[in-house]
Parts: structure tokens; sequence; C-alpha cells
């Protein structure tokens, strides 16, 4: 099986996305992975018959948004500079324009291009006369301008869907407006070629799954996300669809009418979701300020910087990536995600929370039974990544995933004296150690859980960015035993926990954001009816959004 992802302007994270799963591939046929990439990504042939693996893949983004990226992948066509001494003209007879040079590569696109290892030799600590091949670091935060900067998967020449109406921060005609998007999806010809991309996708899989929609929800893809979404749900009817919902952690300067505008397209695309998708979560490494960012989540082993996308898109993406494994997982006990889809979505409720605990943290010489004795309840377990959502409070359905704990690691030599009756010690699979942890610290109220596991952990080696407290984190990502200096590789890969959540406190961020929105008099935001929403339309959707948000009240207990 398989499904087609969609990011609509999400380009940062689905970036890191496709690098954590490419992260994934194995050619050891004894021990193959876990993971179907089958799912994700497909097989085909350049022209000079070489096997290639890309991802299903439909991106949409701005004129001057790819780059050093060439719009066709940059792995299909062979880029050979024209030869002006080859001109079929006269010089005298024919307008001459010069193209643009093309933007400096960064180290790390550079030695990707050229072939290289991407590794580096240093002095060993226990021989200084030898020395000793490492993965190359590389310090890409003050490098990344753009998504394709850390790009590392290779894409199909029709994953690239860029439009030349509107261009990337352009400060004259932003495209920043609700509406715009609308519009934007009305033009026949960018429509067409959008939906041509998509259909011969879907044409090639064998027996798909879906949608994974990614979508930027702050600016006018919001509008343009909700008409594809339309479109997929016309075209595509027996198919399951899961919108993720992004909201960037900085946004720099910005005046009072742009963070009202950001509001707006937050509340109009929230609003309209429910008849659109199957399932949608919103996402972000913001805690609280829907005008602007006031808070930003922690991570106990995580020391990054909100003002770099980068940065937060790498830790939704490691969230997303692993919570996706509830139906990417090689196993009898995996689901579809029209499975995923209608367990989470009940009475109504057509949102879900994402969480992410990242990393596990398992000490070296310790079990998953000891390191979940550590925490009193499993909400300790959960960083939740949706804006203004916390898990602390009832939690009715939620579908969990565990990576990087194999069966070796579930618990170790009972200790002298222990009960052999505890439940506990009862458990043969990751799955029933974690399940059985959940429902004994939910006694109050119980939730219905699905459980996954996979013995793969999540890949953060570069492009990842180095987040991680490494005099903490091993190389492997478990608990260093005591402090040290940090390691020179960095983490290369870690155990992490990551789930969807249906909770009673995504009613109330809904109602917050519904309270701020009818905080703002649309009618003295320049530029936001004209952009082609009307304003009946606007008011239907924010009827809808506090329609969705009463949904998650006691009257709608199970």
């Amino acid at each position: 099986m398989s499904h087609l992802a969609i990011p609509l302007s999400a380009s940062e994270i689905c970036t890191l996305l496709g690098y954590e799963k490419e992260a994934a591939f194995t050619n050891n046929t004894e021990n193959p992975s876990e993971i179907n990439n089958d799912v994700l990504f497909r097989e085909g042939k350049t022209r000079r018959c070489e096997v290639t693996f890309t991802p299903r893949l439909v991106l949409s983004d701005l004129q001057g948004s790819l780059g050093a990226l060439t719009g066709d992948g940059g792995l299909y066509e062979d880029h050979v500079q024209p030869d002006p001494s080859l001109a079929l003209w006269p010089p005298d007879k024919v307008q001459v324009e010069v193209a643009e040079e093309p933007l400096e590569k960064n180290e790390f696109l550079s030695d990707l291009d050229a072939g290289c290892s991407r590794v580096e030799l240093v002095r060993n600590s226990d021989d200084l006369k030898r020395e000793k091949a490492i993965p190359k670091r590389y310090k890409l935060d003050d490098s990344v301008n753009v998504w394709s900067d850390y790009l590392r998967t290779f894409y199909h020449p029709r994953s690239l869907a860029i439009t030349n109406k509107y261009k990337h921060n352009d400060e004259i005609t932003p495209f920043k407006f609700f509406g715009q998007g609308t519009a934007l999806w009305k033009n026949e010809d960018y429509q067409e070629d959008f939906t041509d991309r998509i259909r011969a996708y879907m044409e090639e899989a064998d027996n798909a799954q879906g949608f994974q929609v990614l979508m930027d929800a702050h600016d006018a893809f919001s509008g343009m996300s909700c008409s594809a979404l339309q479109h997929l749900k016309d075209e595509y009817p027996s198919k399951a669809s899961l919108a993720v919902v992004c909201m960037p952690a900085w946004f720099g300067e910005s005046s009072t009418q742009d963070d009202s505008a950001r509001v707006l397209n937050w509340a109009l695309t929230l609003g309209s979701l429910p008849e659109l998708c199957s399932l949608f979560t919103p996402v972000s490494t913001v805690e609280s300020g829907w005008r602007y960012p006031s808070t930003y989540r922690t991570f106990q082993h995580l020391n990054y910087n909100h003002q770099l996308h980068y940065h937060s898109s790498a830790i939704v993406a490691a969230g997303l990536e692993t919570a996706s494994l509830l139906y990417r997982v090689r196993s009898t006990r995996s689901a579809s995600l029209q499975d995923v889809t209608s367990d989470l979505r009940v009475l109504g409720r057509a949102a879900a929370a994402l969480s992410l605990r990242l990393p596990l943290a398992i000490g070296r010489h310790s079990s998953l039974l000891e390191t979940l004795e550590k925490w009193v309840e499993p909400a300790s377990l959960f960083t939740s990544l949706t804006p203004h959502c916390s898990l602390d409070g009832r939690v009715d359905l939620q579908a969990v995933v565990i990576r990087g704990v194999g069966k070796d690691r579930l618990m170790g030599k009972l200790p002298d004296g222990a009960d052999p009756s505890n439940p506990a010690y009862q458990c043969r699979t990751v799955e029933e150690m974690l399940s059985l942890f959940i429902s004994f610290s939910n006694q109050d109220h119980s939730a219905r859980t699905r459980v996954t596991s996979c013995a793969d952990p999540l890949g953060t080696s570069d492009p990842f960015p180095h987040i991680f407290n490494e005099q903490l984190i091993a190389s492997d990502g478990s608990l260093k035993e005591y402090v040290d200096d940090c390691s020179h590789t960095g983490v290369q890969k870690s155990a992490a926990l990551a789930g969807l959540h249906s909770t009673d406190s995504l009613g109330e961020m809904l109602q917050s954001l519904h309270r701020e929105t009818k905080r703002i008099k649309v009618s003295r935001l320049p530029g936001f009816f004209e952009s082609g929403l009307e304003s009946l339309e606007c008011e239907e959707k924010l009827e809808q959004l506090l329609c969705l948000s009463e949904c998650y009240g006691d009257s709608y207990d199970q």
C-alpha cells in the first residue's frame, strides 16, 4: 500500500521529514527494516537507466524559494551550460539576456553533489599516532536561508509545483491572505498542472491509502491548501487524508496588521478542515501566542533555537516521522491511514494533537521498564507539539508509537525479591509494556490507546541540526551514565516516542483561537476582503470553528 504526500509550502518540515524517512533505508536482507519505505517512496529510472527511489510528493511553493535547487529536482536531467559560440542567430539580430549567477551551495550540498564520503579523519583517543574515520559534522545554522539548503533527498521532476505569480519574501505583493490562495487555485493553468501531478502519482500507485498533506496556515497557502483538499475529497472520496497544519515558530519583526492576518488565516483554515479531510493536527514548537509566539515548548535534552526554522522544523518533522509509523511499519498489527484517522475522529472531533519525546533517553545499560518507572504518569512522557494544547488533561483516544527500543531492551534482570506476579514482568513485547504503563497511570480515566513499536531508531545525523545536549546524550541517543565532553560525531540516531491524541484541551485551543479572531476588525484590515474572500463566507468558517470546539465538551463524553 502507498500514499501521496502533498506539502503546500510547509517546505522546511517536509525537507527534514524526507531525510528522516530516507535515513531508515537499508540494504540488509538478513535483517530488513521494519519500516515499509514503499508507502511514501517510489522506484524509477533516469534516462541513463539509473535506478532511483524518490518520494511520492507534490510540493507547492513560490518563485525564488528553491535556492540552489533546480525546478526538476536535480536528479533526472543533466544541466549543461549553453555555449554562446553556438548561437543560431547573429548577435546583432537578437537581444541577449544574461542569466542570474547560480546560488553558491554550502559545504553540505557541495559534498553531496561531489559524491564525497562525508567523513573526516580524527586522532584516535587510544593511540594518538593513529587516525579513524568518522562522519563529517556540518554546522548549517548560519548557512541555511531556504529549505533546500539542507535538502538531502532527491525529488522526481513532477514533485515541484512552483507558481510564478508570487515571489518568495515579496514585500510589494505579499502572498499573505486566505483569499489569495483560493484565487490562485482557481487559476486554470495552475490548478490543471497541480492536479495532473497528483493524478500521475495516483495512477502508478498500487492500492493508495490516501494523502498526507502538510500545509502552511499562516499565509495565503491556507486558502490554496483548503482548495486542494476540496479537490482531493471530490476526486478521491474513498481515500483518507491527514492534514498537518504547520505554524512557524518565528516571524521576525511584523506589524499589527500582519499579526491579525495570520490569526484570521489560522481560524479560517481550522474552521474549514473538518469538512475537507479525515483528520487534521496543528503542529508547532510554539506553546502559546496566536498573534505572536510568546512561549515555546521545552525538551529535557534538547537545546534548540526557536528563531531558526531549521531547528523548530526538525523537531516537528521528528514527531511526524515517528507518528506516521502507525501506518508505515511492516507488521500484522500495523494500521492503514484510514484506520488511524477513523479511530481518532469520533463524534465530530476532527482535530488531534501531536506529541513527541525526543530523545527517549534510555540509559545505555538500562531497560524500557526501568525508564518508564521513573515517570509517575504518561503525560510526563509526552510533550505536545500542538499550540495552546496540553496533554495533562483528559485524553480520550490516542495512537502512540515507540521506536528504537528492541525486545532485548524490554526489561533487565529481575531484582532480588521481585514479585513475579507483577503484570510488568508478564509483558513479552514493547507494545504490551507501554500499554500497561499507560493503562495503570490513567486509572481514573481510561483512554483507548493504540500502541505501535518499531525497533528502527530515528535518524538524526546530518542534515539534522545539532540540538541534543551531547554532554548527557550519547551518539546512539542513549542517556550517558555521567556528564562528559560532547561527541565529535554528534547524535547519529535516537529512540523516540510520538503520538496523536484526542484530548479535551483541543476544544480549549479552538475556543481561544475563536476569541482572538473575534477581536479583529476585519473591515479595517487592508486587502483581506479584496483578495477574494466574502464577508459571509468568513463568518461561516468562524462559526464552524466554534462548533468544532464544542465537540470536545462534556456533553460529547462517550
